[in-house]
């Protein structure tokens, strides 16, 4: 391995870190976990999304990455869509931020 290759290799894990950061940044911003739950989403982090249990391994987007005990890929994963988040007071729901463009249900 030459020098310039592992040159290319360092630049391309911190524009991986850098998309990283900015995704997770995204997400605590909108969904306001950290300030409605306690929750602090961060790569590295364990959750639980329909009883099974996983790790964040990476961001996509605006979606989580998680890699679920046993499996052998990372499942992309909504930050609030049947979300639960290992903290230090236990396990934590996720609830949906209200949507501003729903409509309000009629009334009969």
């Amino acid at each position: 391995m030459s020098y310039a290759d592992v040159e290319d290799d360092v630049a391309a894990e911190y524009r991986n870190r850098q998309r990283q950061a900015a995704d997770l940044d995204y997400i605590r911003r909108y969904y306001a976990l950290e300030q409605r739950h306690g929750i602090r989403v961060a790569i590295g982090g364990r959750v639980r999304s329909d009883g099974r249990e996983g790790t964040i391994v990476d961001t996509s987007g605006h979606y989580l990455m998680v890699q679920f005990d046993g499996d052998e890929r990372p499942a992309r994963r909504h930050a609030t869509s049947n979300m639960e988040y290992d903290t230090v007071a236990g396990w934590v729901a996720a609830t949906p931020i209200a949507d501003p463009c729903a409509r309000a249900p009629q009334e009969a």
